[in-house]
């Protein structure tokens, strides 16, 4: 236990200097799993997203499979909570879908724009309780294991000897409304009524950061907050849009976490290149930029390699079609490229598809094992 224990905080330790872009040991290696650990322990993703004490023994037993990485991306699975951030059906392995089939969101217009007065009358929490049980297929039964049982996986992870990566979340307001309306219906409500667009953004994000700052208290050592914003990219919207309706409410995001002494994480999904000028807004060693390989990597170190550390990015396509000799030499030349301040990761989330010997290529890049 005492050396487990000793190699918890070595992790820890060497995780913090990154964010802090000071000088470390190694570069620490942290790939972003869920389905794929089942795959790779021989697990149906129908038991992986359905039983929740299954999934919790899926991530503990996967995470020691691939050996010495510097932190688990958490500790059971978060797959039946993907509809309540997108305000839409959800469809699961087992349930909808085939045993071994990925989860998916079945975006379609749920919300209607009567429930912007809705969220404005009563809050974004009422609305969203409403919602919840109501319109969409979330199980609330599920949802209430996950809540009550999720300190205690966190706790097991730690005493296996891994940080959690991720040890709070919080959604930009653009991911729910989106979601609800569906982006098509959003972008017709952003032109019509932009007012009344950003007063409800304005409450979501009151609202989530209240909730935000509730989890991190009750966390187990937070490493990072995960920021979500899948449709938040900059090159969806002009920049006029784009800073009203996206960037201020990340900005305010991004300063409520920071206030709680944990780096934010940024999930930055598609090409961020048109925004990185923003992000050196915030003080140097508070953040961490996350790409997922649509976002030049090496222009992020170019904009914000001297303010925030960097994650990624090791693609999809390389660990599920790629050698391990080709996985092994794109990760040893980003950490060399990368320098001070780089996490070395799969470019968003490793596919369940993905070769187990790739994925171990990678983490010898960084380990040297």
């Amino acid at each position: 236990m005492e050396a487990t224990k000793e190699l918890y905080n070595e992790r820890i330790t060497r995780i913090k200097k990154a964010i802090k872009l000071e000088k470390n040991d190694r570069t620490p290696v942290i790939p972003f799993v869920d389905a794929f650990l089942a795959t790779a322990t021989g697990v149906k993703l129908s038991d992986f997203v359905l039983d929740l004490n299954k999934s919790h023994e899926v991530m503990i037993d996967g995470t020691k499979l691939l050996g010495d990485i510097d932190a688990a991306s958490g500790s059971c699975s978060t797959a039946q909570l993907s509809g309540m951030i997108c305000l839409s059906n959800l469809k699961l392995p087992g349930r909808e879908l085939p045993d071994n089939m990925l989860w998916q969101i079945d975006e379609r217009e749920v919300m209607t724009t009567d429930d912007y007065d809705t969220i404005l009358n009563n809050g974004f929490e009422v609305f969203q309780a409403n919602y919840h049980s109501t319109r969409i297929n979330v199980d609330l039964a599920a949802v209430g294991e996950w809540a009550l049982k999720c300190p205690q996986f966190d706790k097991d992870m730690k005493d296996e000897g891994y940080p959690i990566y991720l040890g709070g979340a919080i959604s930009h307001p653009i991911d729910y409304l989106s979601g609800g309306r569906t982006m098509g219906k959003f972008m017709v409500d952003l032109r019509r009524m932009p007012d009344k667009i950003e007063a409800v953004m304005d409450v979501i994000t009151d609202a989530n950061i209240k909730a935000m700052k509730q989890v991190v208290k009750n966390a187990v050592e937070p490493v990072t907050v995960f920021v979500a914003m899948a449709r938040a990219c900059p090159d969806f919207y002009n920049p006029k849009m784009w800073e009203r309706f996206i960037w201020k409410y990340l900005k305010k995001i991004t300063e409520a976490i920071i206030e709680t002494g944990i780096p934010a994480s940024f999930h930055v999904d598609a090409n961020w290149e048109r925004g990185l000028d923003y992000f050196r807004e915030f003080p140097k060693g508070t953040c961490v930029f996350e790409t997922d390989g649509t976002t030049d990597i090496y222009k992020i170190k170019e904009k914000l390699g001297d303010r925030m550390c960097i994650k990624g990015d090791v693609h999809a396509a390389k660990l599920a079609l790629g050698t391990p000799d080709e996985v092994y030499n794109y990760s040893t030349q980003l950490i060399k490229d990368m320098g001070t301040g780089f996490i070395l990761s799969s470019g968003c989330s490793v596919p369940a598809n993905a070769k187990l010997e790739n994925v171990k290529a990678m983490i010898a890049a960084a380990t040297g094992k």
